[in-house]
């Protein structure tokens, strides 16, 4: 199998595109998989492998990984990116530190027992 971060990558042969329902497909499926970004309120278009993303996202930062989640598709020329920042509530949000227990005690960070 190829791999799939090698400098290479994303190269395809000369002349090829893909059209502009199957690109609107493959960058819908990548902003799905994205375990970072809420693609619910996410619009994608394409005309001649000009992706366009227009709607809302719920973080400021989340404007721009769309856009590059966006680039990083085989077969996108270009990115229109018409997506507009609306504060709500955010996957990444849930990472914070403070959610998990203070684990941190007198000796360093306490690990649970190992059952063998």
């Amino acid at each position: 199998m190829a791999d799939r971060q090698g400098l290479h990558s994303g190269k395809g042969p000369r002349g090829w595109t893909l059209s502009d329902s199957r690109l609107i497909d493959a960058v819908s499926d990548r902003l799905t998989e994205d375990r970072l970004l809420d693609a619910t309120d996410i619009q994608v278009s394409a005309d001649g492998g000009v992706i366009t993303l227009a709607g809302e996202v719920p973080g400021a930062s989340d404007v721009a990984h769309a856009e590059l989640v966006a680039r990083r598709t085989a077969g996108v020329r270009d990115v229109v990116n018409r997506l507009d920042f609306r504060p709500g509530p955010r996957a990444v949000d849930k990472l914070r530190p403070e959610d998990e227990p203070n684990l941190n005690g007198r000796w360093g960070r306490w690990v649970p027992p190992f059952i063998t």
